[in-house]
């Protein structure tokens, strides 16, 4: 029965949102003839170009990549390289390349689809599900919002929380200490409201984005004849697992599992959410607001997860396969050029990172709760929110993490399938087609009368 268990959580959290972003994927890079590579140098330029609102674009993009870049990016590709080899940061470019076109088409569906709130908009799959297909799948829409509210609970909150709480000390009573902490952080932020999250992740993100960055680079400088040899690691070892695991991880299967799950986990391609923080941007078009999301995976999973796994790889340290690792394996990553101060400040960084994508997911949680209970229940979320991140602190490091990549899988195979329903019209989008007004139709909640 557990092999039975353990084979159903791989094939939701990883083998079907792999299929399926790599059939969906490649359709719709076959359709818009390679629009995620075509625009690649477009979506770094995007911000500059004359149409649409830049800064609320730029707060947007921040917060999408705020919920995307945490602890994942960090603790996430460190557990697997560790539990797949190197192979497996194959699988997460893979998923990230595909997850490109992808991630462009439902920020294209939410903008396209998405409603008028009194001053503001709102969007994402809830939305494309409930103004794009037919009634009667009214209720997937509904599946996805409790499957999203739990997910900012789980993904959004407790992972990043515990992790960057394990990061810092195994004490439950510092580790409860930093949690009451990190609450009030996140409190004081998102009683803001999302306008006030935005404004703080705009200048979080950016500054933790460029020190991991620099950090990363800084080992690599020093170990560059140790970087081809990774990246062969890198490719052997996502068809050949054994050879480079010495045995200890030899399916590849599970390889493109891990791989898959990982990456889906840190860059969110397929997952929906960055649609609703986009769709809030009032003067642009599904087209140049879905350049953004070629943009976030590339820095998410391109970037900066390759930067993760090349560092733990160039650097020497001893990598115990096929066993689940805790921060100690990219410590010590950093620790063979910036010595024993590098704990200290990777400590700071993840709890810094898994602030902010606390908060990054907290404006995709308001959004689920509205659409579910209205707005009284956004009350009571931004209330209870922060107290969930007390908790994380202080749980189970590998139960929150499995149980927050089975609610990423479950929204991803939704998202995917609606938008395999949807494909004509992000094929149209994505190609710059004339589309129709927005609708502007006021929801007050699903499960509210």
């Amino acid at each position: 029965m557990k092999i039975t268990l353990d084979f159903l959580e791989r094939l939701f959290s990883g083998s079907l949102p792999f299929v399926l972003t790599v059939l969906l994927g490649g359709y719709f890079t076959i359709k818009t003839r390679f629009f995620q590579f075509k625009n690649l140098v477009p979506s770094f330029l995007v911000l500059k170009g004359e149409k649409g609102d830049k800064k609320a674009s730029f707060l947007a993009m921040c917060n999408s990549l705020s919920a995307a870049i945490g602890t994942g990016n960090i603790v996430g590709v460190a557990a697997a390289v560790s539990l797949g080899g190197a192979g497996a940061i194959f699988w997460m470019w893979i998923t990230a390349l595909l997850g490109m076109v992808i991630k462009a088409g439902e920020i294209a569906l939410g903008v396209y689809y998405r409603e008028k709130n009194g001053d503001n908009f709102q969007g994402g799959p809830i939305f494309y599900i409930k103004n794009g297909l037919n009634k009667k799948w009214g209720f997937l829409g509904a599946i996805f919002a409790v499957l999203g509210l739990a997910s900012s609970f789980f993904c959004g909150n407790i992972t990043q929380i515990n992790s960057a709480a394990a990061s810092v000390s195994q004490s439950m009573w510092i580790r409860l200490i930093i949690g009451v902490i990190a609450a009030a952080v996140i409190f004081f932020v998102i009683r803001g409201g999302v306008k006030k999250i935005f404004s703080f992740l705009g200048v979080l993100l950016p500054f933790m984005s460029v020190l991991y960055i620099l950090l990363c680079v800084g080992v690599l400088v020093l170990n560059l004849e140790e970087i081809a040899p990774a990246f062969y690691k890198i490719f052997i070892g996502a068809v050949s697992p054994k050879s480079v695991t010495g045995g200890a991880v030899g399916s590849v299967i599970s390889v493109i599992s891990i791989g898959a799950s990982k990456g889906i986990f840190s860059n969110e391609a397929g997952l929906g959410t960055a649609a609703i923080a986009h769709s809030s941007v009032r003067n642009t078009t599904p087209k140049t607001q879905s350049l953004f999301g070629i943009f976030e995976v590339f820095v998410d999973t391109i970037l900066i997860c390759t930067l993760t796994g090349l560092t733990i790889l160039t650097s020497g340290v001893i990598i115990d396969y096929g066993t689940v690792p805790d921060k100690i394996l990219t410590v010590s990553a950093f620790s063979t050029v910036y010595g024993n101060f590098s704990e200290y400040l990777l400590s700071v960084m993840l709890l810094l990172f898994g602030i902010s994508s606390v908060i990054g997911w907290a404006s995709y949680g308001i959004s689920f709760a509205d659409f579910l209970f209205g707005e009284k229940a956004v009350k009571f979320f931004t209330l209870i929110y922060p107290i969930i991140s007390v908790i994380g602190a202080v749980s189970s490091g590998v139960i929150v993490w499995r149980l927050a990549e089975l609610f990423n899988g479950f929204m991803v195979i939704i998202n995917l399938l609606v938008m395999s329903f949807l494909s004509k019209e992000v094929i149209l989008m994505l190609k710059g087609n004339k589309i129709d007004k927005t609708k502007n139709k006021k929801h007050k909640g699903f499960f509210k009368k």
